[in-house]
């Protein structure tokens, strides 16, 4: 059996704010480590380290997963939602777009998918 846990990068309105954030704490890491006068600014390495955290954060906590005939999302910043069973969008060699549903708010999402896919 297929793993039922996927990965994903969520796309949209929601992924762009997302984003866009994560990457003003790189931009921020870049300025305090070329502003600083030392060879090594530790407030840049620090800020840099943070970005590192969240980026794994963010990658190993959006997920979509089929559980007991319901399918649930994750995103990094919320609980649990259950969705409506996720609709391809697009394929294109290894990447694949889905749109889940929630009871309040649509979703696209981005999966890296190598395996036969087990959702459609």
């Amino acid at each position: 059996m297929l793993k039922s846990k996927r990965h994903f990068i969520f796309l949209g309105t929601i992924g762009v704010i997302y984003y866009s954030w994560l990457l003003i704490v790189l931009l921020i890491a870049f300025i305090l480590g070329y502003e600083g006068n030392k060879a090594i600014s530790i407030p840049g390495i620090v800020v840099g380290c943070i970005f590192i955290v969240l980026l794994a954060y963010t990658l190993l906590y959006s997920f979509f997963e089929k559980s007991q005939n319901k399918y649930l999302l994750k995103l990094p910043y919320r609980t649990q939602m259950e969705v409506n069973k996720p609709i391809l969008i697009a394929k294109w060699h290894m990447f694949e777009i889905y749109q889940l549903k929630s009871e309040f708010q649509s979703y696209s999402v981005l999966v890296f998918s190598r395996k036969k896919n087990e959702y459609r």
